[in-house]
């Protein structure tokens, strides 16, 4: 028994070390690296004169909330605060690796726009253990010598609209599962930039999403106006585009939030564009509320006795298991004020057409 439990704490430690070791390999490829963040990128298009700003930098005023919880929460979110530019650009020879289509150029930089510096290391991870190190490393040399890389793998011409929100667990070689939040609140935006480019210099492509896209993906993207043949699905270790638009991310994140709310209520307004010529007479609550039960890691204990406390403030509960996007956006279209449970489940506020009071339920954990 003293054996076998000295071999189980050996091997403990050997993972650990392992993990270790390998996040360390990580911290020094992305510092070695080169790269393109937005300043250098934005300098780039402006140059090649590839680039259309759809909304120039401005300055917005995030109100201190009242309540004293809520101030000590979002201390680091309130006040004013500078928006970069929101772009579209135009970018020849990029090669998109890995499950989160992580972008290289022809001289072996990542474009950093679409991903986020900060999102950079866990990408890269994800990327690496899924494709092996010999692996990455040959679509990383095929990104700068493309004369060597197939045909099949080739794309004349896409934009890049894959979810960065994706969850993915290091060591555990599974395709990234898109997170219905950071979709809504950063992909969709992106539209702006990307249609920008369609406008600019008249051309149209496909929109490369990610692996295996959710329903309501697809349904968002036909609430926005597109249809289900304008998007390319990225199903390749590797795959070459010969010009790809990328377009402004503003990253949604549980600590630090990018904010720009000129171009989430540009997404907005597209979202509910189709809901204004409806007849919502059903639809018609003001104070509604979400919980997210059937979730392990969002579920509420005492249930019972906070649904009693909603009805006595005349919330009301809506349901939207096992419905469409579409239909389950008819709940919010009308309501003003929304409580909901942390989370991805927040970002439905972009279906509500006057937002007024958020109450959300969270934990210190």
């Amino acid at each position: 028994m003293n054996k076998l439990s000295t071999k189980i704490k050996y091997s403990g430690l050997s993972i650990k070390l392992t993990e270790v070791v390998f996040k360390i390999f990580i911290k020094f490829l992305v510092l070695i690296l080169p790269k393109i963040n937005r300043e250098k990128l934005i300098k780039i298009g402006k140059k090649k004169n590839t680039i259309c700003i759809v909304e120039e930098e401005y300055e917005v005023l995030i109100k201190t909330p009242n309540q004293s919880l809520a101030k000590e929460r979002f201390k680091n979110s309130y006040g004013q605060k500078k928006v970069d530019c929101f772009f579209g650009v135009k970018i020849k020879d990029v090669r998109l690796i890995g499950p989160y289509g992580i972008p290289f150029t022809r001289k072996g930089q990542i474009i950093l726009e679409p991903i986020s510096k900060s999102w950079l290391n866990h990408v890269l991870a994800i990327t690496i253990i899924q494709l092996g190190l010999f692996g990455f490393f040959k679509e990383f040399l095929l990104a700068i010598f493309p004369i060597f890389a197939s045909k099949k793998n080739f794309l004349k011409m896409g934009a890049y609209l894959i979810c960065r929100g994706a969850k993915s667990i290091i060591f555990e070689n599974k395709q990234p599962q898109p997170v219905f939040g950071h979709w809504l609140g950063e992909q969709l935006p992106q539209l702006r930039g990307i249609e920008g480019i369609f406008s600019k210099f008249d051309i149209s492509c496909p929109l490369i999403v990610n692996k295996n896209p959710k329903d309501w993906q697809i349904e968002s993207l036909e609430l926005m106006g597109y249809k289900k043949d304008d998007l390319y699905e990225f199903t390749q270790e590797g795959l070459r585009v010969g010009e790809i638009i990328i377009s402004s991310l503003r990253n949604v994140n549980s600590r630090q939030t990018e904010f720009d709310p000129k171009a989430r209520k540009w997404a907005a307004k597209r979202l509910q564009s189709n809901f204004e010529k409806l007849n919502f007479e059903e639809y018609n609550k003001e104070n509604i509320s979400l919980f997210r039960q059937n979730e392990k890691n969002r579920r509420i204990s005492n249930y019972k006795d906070v649904k009693k406390v909603i009805f006595e403030n005349q919330y009301y509960e809506i349901k939207i298991e096992n419905q469409s996007l579409f239909d389950s956006a008819k709940n919010f279209f009308f309501a003003k004020n929304y409580l909901a449970i942390y989370g991805s489940g927040i970002l439905r506020i972009m279906f509500m057409k006057q937002p007024r009071k958020l109450i959300e339920i969270y934990t210190k954990k």
